[in-house]
This record gives C-alpha cells, structure tokens and sequence, in this order.
C-alpha cells in the first residue's frame, strides 16, 4: 500500500529578535494578524527595560487600541494639564496646552508614563505570551535555501522565513545584516551605514518619589516642564506621584557613537555636576537625585540609516533609526514601524499562512516597508535633533527661536503635529475599538488631501523655513 505523506504545511514564521516595545508590539499585530511568530528576548525578564519617561501620542494610542488596552492605560494615568517651558534658574518662560488640545481634537489625552509601564501593558495583554522567549541570546543569523536560522547562546535555533530587528540602537541583529550583506549582497548596504549614527549629547535619566505631596514643590498631578540651559535640556514629569527626569547635555562628538557601560561613579559625578540645576522654583536636581528610585546613564545615538533590510533580515525602531529625546516622538515611530511591516505581511499571507514567499518577494515586502517608513522616521529624527539642540541654547539662533520666536509659532505647529498624528499607520486588518475616528483630530489628514497636496512634513518646517535656514547652522529637514 502506498503511503501517503501526512504531515502538515509549516506556516510562514517570523523570528523577532528583542521584547521591548517594539517587539511586543510586533507580537500583538502579528498575533492578531495570525502569522506564526516567536519573540526571542536576551534577559531573564521582559519588564527589564531601561529608561524613564514615555510619551504615547494619539498615533500610538489608536495602535494600542486595536491592540484592545488602551482603556487600561488611561485607567492608571493622571492626564497632564499642566505644561511649562522654564528659563534655566526654573522660572516660567511659558505655558502651553499640548495635551488638552490633543485631548480635544483626538477624543483621548496623550499618556504619559514611564516606559517600564508600558512595556508592562504590552506583555501582559498579549492574547499568547508563549510567543515570548527570555534568555535567548543570538549568536549568529544564517541564510539557507529557503528560509533562515537563527543560532542563540545557550546552543538552541530557531527557523523561520524572516527576521526582523527590534534589539534597539546596538542591534545584534544589525550586526548580521552587515556581514550577510558584506559576504553575499556587496552593493545591498552602503559602507556609509556603518558610521551614520553619530553622537554628540548624553544623558542622565531617572525616576524619583520626593517625599510628601506634589503641591508641596508647586507641582500639579500630572505636568511636564521643559527646561532650557547652556549646554543641557532638563525634561521634567510629574505622573501618579512621582517625578520622572532627564538630564540631556552635550558630550564630546563621535561618529559613529562609542558606547560605554556606565558606573555608579560615572553617574555620581554627573549628579555633583548638575546639583544646583533648578528644574522649577522650588526643585533642584540634587532633590531628585537624593529621592530617585531608578536611574541610568546613557549616550544619545542618532541618525537614520539608508538601508533597512538584506536578505531575509530587516530592522525596525531604534535598529534603523535613532533620536533624540525632546519631542518623545522615538518609540511612537517605532511603534507605528511595527505596523507598518505587518500590514504588508498580512496582506501577502491572508489568503495562506502557510506561503513561504521567494528571496525576492520577501525583498519586495522589505523594500516597500522601507519606502513606506524612511521619510517619516529621518524628517522625526531631524526635528528632534534641532529640538535638543534649541532648548539647550546650543547656537544664538537656536536660544532666540527656542525661548522668544517659537510661542508666536506653536498654533501652526499644533495644527501641523495633529496632522502628522492623523496621517499614522493603523492596523488594515482589525477594528478601532474605543477611539472616535470622527473627532477633528482625526479628520485632519481628510481635510489636507482636500486643501492641498503640500506633504505633511511641512509642519516640521513652517517656523524653520521663514526664519531659520538662513541663520542656523544646523539647518532643518529638507521638506
């Protein structure tokens, strides 16, 4: 009797490499996408995330309502209501309403929490959190015929058809992309990659919990300050009863970023340096420091790299571009990357899982993402970067536009923000859940299609472009 081969197709699988935010957020599009995955996280536990404050934009929060928790963040956050830019002693230069104007044009207020608690929401609201594994450290990424290994630390492998790269601004996986392209695509990534990200600021964030209540330091349940300075951007956060901070200031310039792992001594000595910093009023920085919970000491990466992909490897977030802190603009982009990689998966796979696309239909998928994705990440990137540099009083351009010229400016800026917001990838293959997309905020993109065919990027560069470009040696996004 002849015998028949029973066993069962293997669906299409995806290998993500890192359970941060944008891993996590891998995971839940491609769960609910129904796409085969395995999330591959080198610590021993997911919620072991650096980092202090994070900001979710309306862009995000739409995303993380398809997700199907976005009610929960807003159950455990204050809204802000208060928002201060200060002249360096900590007195008030000004205040705006961001986050109200947002509330009201969008139907939700932006959140604002540390990013220890989102990536919480992320991995305790994933419908199957088998798909994460910790521990799991890559050695090397292998190309076969047909699909790709993934060789981890402790001697396991894992197969798939793709991997994609969401470890962050020191990718490993970046790494292999390299090689593999040095070896087997030489003309795929240009050499100038390797050195594009640059360094010239590092900072100093944490959260603290000053003793008694908020009021008794002049400080609302939920505010944000801004704080000018020569040579440093102090960013201050009251939420839920304690003070999250950085301390963002200019270092020696290197290109590309030397890394280094930093020790209590260094962040001792960086604590002595900015003591006296006031951060309003009645708060200096040693009054953080003396109360904080959580600190570290990083340098600030930035920069976009051309080429996003090679082979059957592809980056997403902080692997294939970096910015600065100011505008907490990062992890939103990279969030809406997530996206949009998965809206095109799913669009190739929905009629069969189990379709394993050629080489050069999976550098097709990549080559449309990227397209997809690098404008909006490089013009972010810029106006970050310039944003730093104006609020830490880098040029005399930079302090006259930062603290005099940019108030007259900011109902353009709002009106142009809102609609970059609008404009955000979405998830094309499940429902909003609980956000109005009939709010004005949202119809905003409409009503530009409508108006005019000018690029949504012009909102980076309205103020820039009549009074900057001429004076500033930096420049601004190329619009």
């Amino acid at each position: 009797m002849m015998q028949t081969d029973i066993t069962p197709p293997k669906p299409f699988r995806v290998v993500i490499v890192g359970a941060g935010i944008v891993g996590l957020s891998l995971s839940h599009a491609l769960q609910l996408a129904k796409i085969d995955h395995v999330v591959l996280e080198k610590y021993d536990r997911v919620k072991s995330v650096k980092g202090a404050a994070l900001i979710i934009w309306p862009n995000a929060e739409r995303i993380f309502d398809q997700f199907g928790f976005l009610p929960k963040i807003l159950s455990t956050i204050t809204p802000v209501t208060t928002e201060y830019r200060r002249w360096p002693d900590g007195t008030i230069n000004g205040n705006r309403s961001t986050m109200n104007r947002f509330h009201e044009l969008f139907g939700v207020p932006p959140v604002l929490f540390d990013r220890q608690s989102c990536v919480a929401h992320l991995y305790d609201n994933l419908p199957d959190q088998s798909t994460v594994k910790l521990n799991k450290r890559v050695e090397r990424i292998e190309h076969t015929e047909t699909g790709i290994r993934v060789v981890l630390t402790d001697g396991t492998v894992e197969e798939g058809d793709i991997v994609i790269g969401a470890d962050g601004v020191h990718s490993t996986v970046r790494s292999q992309m390299w090689d593999y392209a040095s070896k087997f695509e030489p003309n795929t990534v240009p050499e100038s990659d390797k050195s594009v990200l640059f360094s010239e600021y590092d900072a100093m964030f944490g959260v603290s919990k000053m003793k008694g209540e908020p009021e008794d330091y002049g400080l609302a349940a939920a505010e944000t300050n801004i704080v000018f300075g020569q040579g440093v951007t102090k960013l201050f956060f009251q939420q839920q009863g304690q003070q999250m901070w950085a301390l963002v200031f200019k270092d020696k310039y290197n290109q590309p970023p030397k890394r280094f792992k930093a020790t209590n001594e260094n962040m001792e000595e960086v604590a002595r340096r900015f003591a006296d910093v006031a951060l309003n009023e009645n708060i200096k920085f040693s009054d953080l420091w003396e109360s904080r919970t959580r600190v570290g000491l990083l340098t600030i990466e930035e920069g976009v790299l051309s080429q996003w992909h090679a082979g059957r490897i592809v980056l997403v977030g902080d692997s294939a571009h970096k910015m600065t802190a100011d505008l907490g603009i990062g992890a939103n982009i990279a969030i809406e990357d997530a996206v949009a990689l998965c809206n095109i998966l799913h669009r190739e796979l929905k009629a069969d899982r189990n379709r394993h696309p050629t080489k050069s239909e999976i550098t097709s998928i990549f080559v449309e993402y990227q397209k997809e994705r690098w404008d909006r990440a490089k013009a972010f990137t810029d106006l970050s970067g310039k944003a730093t540099r104006m609020n830490s009083y880098d040029t005399l351009f930079g302090r006259v536009f930062a603290t005099y010229i940019a108030p007259y400016l900011y109902e353009a800026h709002i009106t142009k923000l809102a609609t970059a917001w609008a404009k955000a990838p979405k998830l094309d293959y499940v429902p909003v859940q609980t956000i109005d997309e009939n709010a004005p905020g949202w119809l905003l993109a409409k009503e530009e299609e409508k108006a005019s065919s000018t690029p949504w990027l012009v909102y980076a560069g309205v103020s820039a472009l009549v009074t900057g470009l001429a004076v500033s040696r930096y420049g601004f996004p190329k619009l």
